[in-house]
């Protein structure tokens, strides 16, 4: 009997044992099978078409489960890829990545995980800086066939470098004085740093409008002539000139202010001249030597007009006796600064505080030459674009250059 139920005992014992085994087996093979739905994805991540490199690295890349929302988050190598080891499903991919002039962005949407792979993300690029730059200034002026000079034929161009609308209403033009840069610059504080308030001399232009009737869309832009006709053609230009401005966006007309001696071109609207320290000069001409432009924008509820009616806003040359007030216009206003000086390098004495152009521009071409300075181009982006704005004019622009008003160039320019 003993032995009888110890053969009984073992079979009982050897089941349980089984089931144990059995149970852990299955758990096991539970978790492999975990395991093996987890599937490496490779993502590579690539500059817009034209940036200066293809591969994308140090970009944040993030992979959202859509079922479950858990996110999975990796960065870019050198290599230009992230690597993820996710579940089976369905995700949506973004990446998201910055350096000093762009924010990059991209996505991948729905995209069903089942096996090892690889996917890629385009990025695109929004300039972070920039916003409204000059493009271009021709300045130098033209000789005429019979040896002449001739300064009609000045133009500003000024560009959207942003990829958003810009609404030009209330934004001003000025030169600052000294209009040229002969000679130091008296407007300096105590310590003998030039000013935060900058001077402007001549006429001082708005662009009129009522905040919204403007609009200049992105990296597109607007030429401001003297005078708007065709200089080549027009009877009272010059056949020697360089430029059309008969189909200019916007022109310079100072005849209510200075008895109606500037002619009026037909067919193309004013800037409005808020401000002028002298009434003798015929137009609005910039200095063939070279002149410091800036482009401003008064702050959100002050209008040009108001801002010209105060006294607070104007000043006297410091140690001239001359009673001329100079409107001043506060450097925080400033959108873009560019300051162009002579040929000569004794006569290059800075007029622009260095935060606004560390440098210089110039063309040494020299006077009458009919030539140009344009700002360079540092990428083309989805065939647009986008100028190299450092606040350094030196490093910024291109010097004896066929002027070339609405024309943008279509490669990159070291």
């Amino acid at each position: 009997m003993k032995s009888h139920k110890f053969s009984q005992i073992i079979p009982l014992t050897a089941i349980f044992i089984f089931a144990v085994f059995s149970l852990l087996f299955v758990t096991s093979c539970k978790d492999d099978d975990d395991v093996a739905l987890q599937y490496e994805v490779a993502v590579t991540v690539n500059y817009p078409e034209g940036y200066a490199e293809s591969l994308a690295s140090g970009i944040a890349v993030t992979a959202t489960n859509t079922l479950s929302g858990a996110n999975h988050s990796a960065t870019t190598g050198t290599d230009g890829v992230a690597n993820f080891r996710l579940s089976s499903g369905v995700y949506n991919f973004t990446a998201v990545g910055e350096t000093e002039e762009f924010a990059f962005n991209g996505n991948l949407s729905n995209i069903t995980i089942a096996e090892n792979g690889s996917r890629t993300i385009t990025l695109t690029a929004a300039a972070l800086g920039g916003g409204l730059v000059i493009k271009e200034f021709y300045y130098t002026g033209s000789k005429t066939p019979e040896g002449g000079n001739y300064f009609s034929d000045q133009f500003l161009e000024l560009y959207n470098n942003s990829d958003e609308v810009i609404y030009l209403d209330g934004i001003g033009i000025g030169g600052l004085t000294p209009t040229t840069s002969w000679s130091p610059s008296v407007w300096v504080d105590a310590a003998g740093n030039l000013q935060s308030r900058l001077p402007v001399q001549n006429y001082t232009a708005v662009f009129p409008g009522n905040g919204t009737q403007h609009p200049l869309q992105p990296r597109t832009s607007v030429v401001i002539a003297q005078d708007g006709i065709n200089h080549k053609s027009d009877p009272a230009g010059n056949p020697n000139s360089p430029v059309n401005l008969g189909n200019a966006d916007w022109e310079y007309y100072v005849g209510d202010l200075n008895g109606g001696r500037d002619a009026d071109a037909a067919g193309v609207p004013n800037l409005k001249v808020i401000y002028t320290t002298t009434t003798t000069f015929v137009d609005q001409l910039y200095s063939v030597f070279g002149a410091a432009i800036i482009v401003f924008k008064l702050p959100e509820g002050t209008t040009p007009e108001a801002y010209v009616e105060s006294a607070a806003n104007f000043s006297t040359q410091p140690g001239a006796s001359a009673t001329t007030q100079y409107l001043l216009i506060n450097k925080e206003y400033v959108l873009d600064a560019v300051e162009f000086v002579d040929t000569d390098p004794s006569r290059r004495y800075k007029r622009m505080p260095a935060d606004l152009d560390a440098g210089y521009a110039y063309d040494p071409t020299g006077t009458y030459s009919a030539k140009s300075t344009r700002r360079k181009v540092k990428q083309i982006i989805d065939g647009k674009a986008i100028y190299k704005d450092t606040n350094n004019s030196t490093e910024d622009f291109l010097s004896g250059q066929t002027p070339s008003p609405k024309v943008h160039s279509t490669v990159v320019e070291p």
